[in-house]
């Protein structure tokens, strides 16, 4: 993939640099996009959907940037960024949907800078694998020790749970339907321990439903890694995930707050339930660089902010732009709100967005 395709004799309407200035910046792009076999471009001028592109990609590795060809897949106009809480630009398609090689080499890069300094190597992770499954266990533990992280295994939750309990590790990364002790029996034993209360937990799966997940968040999972996974992106996501819950761990260290990913669990999910529980709780949704916070006082929406000048005058309005957010991270925390003069009722609230949606795709 990172080979020069001139020498396939492509010709590209243009060559896009895209620079990395951070471990946080590339392992966020990797995880959410190149493992897709694609990237979105931050642009201000934008070229016609199907223009064929060469992507140079600068790596904070100090090394030769990596050179993909790519498509553009789709256009994001200023004016549709905006109501998104976006930039706008360009998404690429990688033409050729090899990723290995620059997969490996984020990868390794991560692996001897994450921690303590750019140039650094820290100490490595003490990662925990519980599955039932011999050869997903294997394929797990073998990625993370192959990246200089030492790994503990277990094959089921209460073999896990005594590990864990003699050294809490920087992250468990389990199976949910396992013998003996499932995953959702050890995910409660854990978070129920202080000494183990704030381990990352990742479950190694795909839950069937929105509903399965928000359960899983509101339980305490961190975050879910879908089966089958390739075991470079394996051990980015969990990079990630340690570094993530470090640093929501020290702003968010309210017990009550139940965190996610918008990919994972909607925002018209998350209200959903919101209103069906008669929630009174500040839903803070970070997004691509903004931010909007979201009232909700006994299941019913009383306020939503966006640091957007441009953002809409009625509570309804702004909320209808937050809902077309389709990525970022969401934290819900448990708060005493006053009463409001403004209300809006949630399922009232996704209906007009749905009718809006439904209108505009005709």
């Amino acid at each position: 993939m990172t080979e020069d395709s001139r020498r396939r004799g492509r010709r590209f309407a243009a060559r896009i640099k895209v620079r990395f200035r951070s471990i946080e910046e590339l392992v966020t792009a990797y995880t959410e996009d190149v493992s897709r076999g694609g990237l979105f471009v931050t642009a201000g001028q934008q070229l016609p959907p199907g223009t064929e592109v060469q992507l140079s990609l600068e790596l904070p590795d100090g090394a030769a940037p990596a050179l993909v060809p790519a498509r553009v897949a789709y256009v994001l106009d200023e004016a549709t960024a905006r109501t998104q809480g976006r930039n706008p630009g360009m998404g690429m398609q990688f033409l050729e949907e090899d990723v290995a090689p620059l997969a490996e080499r984020i990868a390794v890069f991560l692996s001897e800078t994450i921690g303590s300094g750019e140039h650094e190597r820290p100490e490595p992770i003490q990662a925990l694998v519980v599955d039932d499954s011999a050869a997903y266990r294997d394929l797990v533990a073998q990625s993370l020790m192959d990246a200089g992280h030492f790994v503990t295994v277990a094959e089921n939750g209460l073999e896990a749970l005594g590990r864990a309990m003699r050294r809490p590790p920087d992250i468990v990364l389990t199976d949910v339907n396992m013998p003996v002790m499932d995953g959702w029996q050890l995910l409660r034993l854990l978070r129920a321990r202080e000494e183990t209360k704030k381990v990352p937990i990742v479950f190694l799966t795909s839950l069937d439903t929105e509903r399965d997940r928000i359960k899983g968040y509101q339980r305490g999972v961190d975050d879910y890694i879908a089966k089958p996974f390739a075991g470079a992106e394996l051990v980015a996501r969990v990079l990630r995930i340690v570094m993530r819950s470090r640093w929501e761990g020290h702003v968010y260290s309210n017990d009550t707050t139940m965190t996610g990913d918008l990919r994972q669990v909607t925002l018209h999910s998350l209200l959903a339930f919101a209103e069906a529980e008669r929630r009174s709780a500040l839903i803070t949704i970070q997004a691509s660089k903004t931010t909007a916070r979201i009232s909700v006082r006994k299941g019913v929406v009383s306020s939503v902010h966006v640091p957007d000048p441009n953002a809409p005058e009625t509570l309804l309005e702004r909320l209808l732009m937050v809902l077309d957010w389709a990525d970022g991270r969401f934290f819900m925390e448990d708060v005493e709100l006053p009463e409001s003069d403004e209300m809006v009722v949630v399922q009232m609230a996704l209906m007009e967005h749905a009718r809006r949606k439904d209108e505009a795709n005709r």
